[in-house]
């Protein structure tokens, strides 16, 4: 991407954009996603290799478990669960600065993409629990009130009709970490800020969302299925897989996530620029930001 192409894009246009961007810069994305999934990866051959030739108790009853190793074992699954979360975020951010710089036909990396993210992560993760908690509350509170009523169907139709109000939330809310990072703005003004650019744009968005997940399904059946189906007959015959069957099992999760990981959030990113030139004419904020200093200081961010 050589010169800055700013110009308002069909639905269709940022998808073939997403995968133009994408396969260009193929390494750059797969640098940045692969790291939380790495360590994943990490731990699941860490403990498959203490697995080996584990047998399973002759003794009757429940075996003792050691309260020192049961402890240990539940700190650490926190610890990297933490760090999980924490370096998921990280990447999903670092993602959106690589997709802004060659949006804006500057040089990225993974290296310059991850350094631009520093404290911002937490306001991922923050805007992702705004999300979560706003969905799993509306779900909640129709539970408790199928309870109250002691009616199960109609917990089931309260269910159903949530489901909708809730797709379209998760769709207009889909900008907010490119607001965040490209912006600088706190996680409650980035939602209320991607409301506001995806207006009227929701169906769209859901598109996006679909792609993705079939995208997800095709690689779960090619890499991952096959090494599923030999751990199911194991575990159907009372085995364990051998090591090796685990390896490639978790090697070729490891692959899927990689591949299919950054897709969204270049789409969305790449949605956030398409709606800003749509609504805001950022392509001519741009060009006057490209010529000397911005006569307009409140005006979102070029960046």
């Amino acid at each position: 991407m050589s010169e800055v192409d700013l110009r308002p894009m069909t639905l269709g246009e940022v998808l073939d954009r997403t995968f133009k961007v994408y396969r260009s810069n193929f390494w750059v994305f797969a640098g940045i996603i692969a790291l939380p999934y790495l360590l994943i990866l990490l731990v699941e051959v860490v403990s498959a290799a203490f697995g080996i030739g584990a047998k399973p108790a002759q003794t009757q009853g429940i075996p003792q478990i050691s309260p020192t190793l049961l402890a240990g074992a539940l700190a650490g699954g926190a610890v990297v669960g933490i760090l999980y979360i924490v370096m998921a975020g990280a990447a999903h951010a670092a993602t959106v600065f690589a997709v802004s710089d060659l949006y804006l036909a500057r040089p990225a990396n993974v290296r310059g993409s991850y350094s631009r993210v520093g404290t911002k992560v937490f306001r991922v993760l923050l805007i992702f629990l705004l999300i979560g908690l706003a969905v799993g509350v509306g779900f909640f509170l129709i539970m408790i009130a199928g309870f109250i009523l002691r009616s199960a169907a109609l917990m089931g139709l309260g269910i159903i009709v949530f489901i909708v109000p809730c797709i379209i939330f998760v769709c207009r809310a889909s900008v907010a970490v490119p607001v965040a990072m490209l912006e600088d703005l706190g996680a409650v003004r980035s939602l209320e800020r991607s409301m506001q650019l995806t207006k009227g744009h929701a169906g769209q968005i859901f598109l996006i969302f679909l792609m993705v997940a079939c995208l997800s399904y095709v690689a779960l059946l090619l890499l991952q299925a096959p090494f599923m189906a030999v751990a199911v007959s194991a575990a159907a015959a009372h085995q364990s897989p051998s090591f090796g069957v685990q390896i490639l099992q978790y090697l070729s999760a490891f692959v899927s996530q990689v591949l299919v990981g950054p897709i969204a959030t270049i789409a969305f990113s790449l949605m956030y620029y398409n709606l800003r030139v749509r609504k805001e004419a950022f392509d001519i904020q741009h060009l006057m930001a490209s010529l000397g200093p911005s006569t307009s200081p409140n005006a979102p961010s070029v960046a």
